[in-house]
């Protein structure tokens, strides 16, 4: 499946700065600063259309349902081609939703004001993974049913929901192709389920949506994103390994179906790569060879990242011995760039 990313005005702002944009340099604090916010501000704008569009898909689908009295095998039998295409179109509005958080991500999770929004969009635990470290949270279906603990809305629930990892979500499986069998994502979600996990990631997403509007950045903010999120390689890989992208039919994990976990990290360090893009001109004044050993290793990383990904989306297939060597080399050039950058930290008089 294609994605599209789309830029828009605060990509363009950016670029612009990058491109040679002059400042006065009494301005430059604040510019790089806001050039970082309106990023941030562009990409929950973009997934919040991707959330908006997903919730209208919803509750079609929870109406049809209703209709059939939540009698899948009647709801299919009467509704077929309009389902067909209904969970195809919300396949592709998870897509837009989740490609523009993974964006976004290594801002929100690294900012500390920010950081909420992580754990239960993305990031967290369930209760039956870690009940010391999930996050306590209800979600409550249409017919007063609850969940206690769930999880975060686009792995433990919204990807599962709509792609049949978890059975107790589905309400029926299906063959949207008409090739005889039911595949990864051939299936009619639990009604109830997928309208209550639509609202709450919309509802959720509005709330990041004002929290980054109403985000001050600070340089330490800046720095703090990048020194936290960085040397992080090592989690993202080992989920790699064990998904059925590397893993395949022997895999077990319920997430990280719907797109590779490398296709998440790009963008994670994309943000991050952006964010140093424009606070690095403070390093450079203070230490130019540590800012261009930076801009090296940022340049390192995300091609070395960016190489696996574009090999595995052309078709190759890794083994989990190699996920696993490569996360070992990711990790070493995340250390190696944090350390750097921490240095950079120290050198400007920062504390983060």
């Amino acid at each position: 499946m294609d994605r599209v990313i789309r830029w828009g005005a605060g990509a363009t702002l950016v670029l612009a700065i990058l491109a040679g944009t002059l400042l006065p340099a009494a301005a430059q604090d604040d510019a790089d600063l806001a050039a970082v916010r309106d990023y941030a501000i562009e990409q929950s704008n973009l997934q919040k259309a991707g959330t908006e569009q997903f919730l209208v898909i919803a509750q079609q689908y929870y109406d049809l349902a209703e209709a059939a009295g939540f009698d899948y095998t009647a709801l299919w039998e009467s509704n077929g081609d309009e389902l067909t295409t209904l969970m195809a179109d919300a396949k592709d509005a998870w897509l837009e939703a989740s490609t523009h958080y993974e964006m976004n991500e290594g801002l929100v999770a690294g900012v500390p004001s920010l950081a909420y929004y992580d754990v239960l969009l993305d990031a967290g635990p369930s209760g039956e993974e870690d009940p010391a470290e999930a996050l306590d949270w209800t979600l409550e279906l249409p017919d007063g049913t609850t969940m206690e603990k769930p999880g975060n809305y686009f792995h433990h629930l919204t990807e599962p929901l709509i792609w049949g990892t978890v059975e107790d979500f589905i309400g029926l499986r299906v063959d949207f192709d008409g090739d005889g069998n039911s595949s990864l994502g051939e299936v009619l979600p639990n009604a109830g389920i997928f309208i209550a996990t639509a609202e709450g990631l919309d509802a959720t997403t509005a709330e990041l949506q004002t929290a980054v509007d109403e985000w001050d950045p600070t340089i330490e903010d800046a720095f703090g994103a990048i020194v936290t999120m960085v040397p992080t390689m090592n989690e993202y890989f080992e989920q790699w390994k064990n998904s059925a992208f590397v893993a395949g039919e022997t895999s077990t994990e319920a997430s990280f179906v719907a797109t590779s976990r490398l296709f998440d990290v790009n963008g994670i360090l994309h943000g991050l790569d952006l964010t140093y893009d424009e606070i690095g001109p403070r390093v450079e004044v203070v230490n130019p060879d540590l800012h261009g050993q930076i801009v090296a290793g940022f340049d390192d990383l995300v091609t070395y990242v960016g190489d696996l990904y574009d090999q595995e989306a052309g078709g190759k297939r890794f083994t989990g011995e190699e996920a696993e060597l490569f996360g070992t080399e990711a990790q070493e050039k995340a250390d190696r760039l944090a350390g750097l950058v921490s240095q950079a930290v120290s050198e400007l008089g920062l504390t983060i």
